[in-house]
């Protein structure tokens, strides 16, 4: 059993949905039980949403709105980043993860500025992953016997546009490896153009930040380690290009950007 009601205005495109389901079938044979929604969109505007959903053995997600300075603020909460994605049909590879998303709307710009938090999760069966790993050593033996990697927390700061999301900083750490991303996704060409520095043996390469003398030196950027391999990202959505540069793997963090995939901004419309 469900129950709902949508109303349309055909005049100024206002959508009230108010939907109660039972249970909701989402990608990748997931489902959604005791699904609320309250959800109010004007054009391209969201104004409004509530929403709860349980995922299964104490697992949810949250979404509620509120308002702010210069708009309004958007929450989403989940214990279970990987089952989240897979309702939506987003992407099917990541286990676990608990964490939020922050997005910070401004109504009169039409531009949010967005954190996403994570803590807790795994990437599973991800032949992208296991390309850019297989540039080094000790990554290939991580991944040898299944391939999974492990993070402990991950964080991507992010604006988001009519046409394009810049992500200006991701990190993810873990026990033995790490990464950092900066670039953008042009949502209108439906385009990546990121790049990053994965850093394994992330552990004992961040010692070298915590020496006085030689962690800014040795260390690079916030969150890098004293090695690192660059890649890119570029190309569509659906089937991105992996470049990767594993001439870098050894260059000192203050001389690494000499070597980095530079990510460069396309004018936006108008410019």
């Amino acid at each position: 059993g469900s129950t709902g009601s949508v109303a349309a205005t055909q005049f100024n495109q206002t959508i009230a949905m108010n939907i109660e389901l039972k249970r909701a079938l989402g990608f990748y044979k997931t489902t959604a039980f005791n699904l609320s929604l309250d959800m109010t969109l004007k054009g391209s505007d969201l104004q409004k949403a509530n929403m709860q959903a349980q995922l299964g053995d104490n697992r949810s997600v949250s979404i509620t709105t509120n308002p702010s300075p210069d708009g309004r603020a958007l929450t989403v909460a989940f214990n279970d980043m990987g089952t989240l994605l897979r309702l939506l049909g987003v992407y099917s590879r990541v286990e676990g993860g608990e964490g939020s998303l922050v997005l910070n709307m401004n109504t009169s710009s039409n531009v949010a500025a967005g954190e996403f938090l994570m803590h807790d999760f795994a990437l599973i069966d991800e032949a992208n992953v296991a390309q850019i790993l297989g540039n080094h050593q000790g990554s290939r033996e991580l991944i040898a016997n299944q391939n999974k990697l492990a993070f402990r927390s991950g964080k991507i700061d992010f604006i988001r546009r009519a046409d394009r999301v810049q992500v200006t900083d991701g990190i993810l750490t873990g026990d033995t490896v790490g990464g950092t991303m900066r670039g953008f996704i042009y949502t209108d060409k439906r385009q990546y153009d990121l790049a990053g520095t994965y850093v394994p043996l992330f552990g004992l390469n961040s010692v070298f930040q915590k020496l006085p003398l030689f962690g800014p030196l040795l260390g690079g950027r916030d969150g890098e380690g004293l090695i690192g391999v660059t890649f890119a990202v570029k190309g569509p959505l659906d089937k991105p290009d992996f470049k990767i540069n594993p001439a870098s793997l050894l260059v000192p963090g203050a001389f690494r950007s000499l070597f980095e995939y530079r990510a460069k901004e396309l004018p936006r419309p108008g410019q």
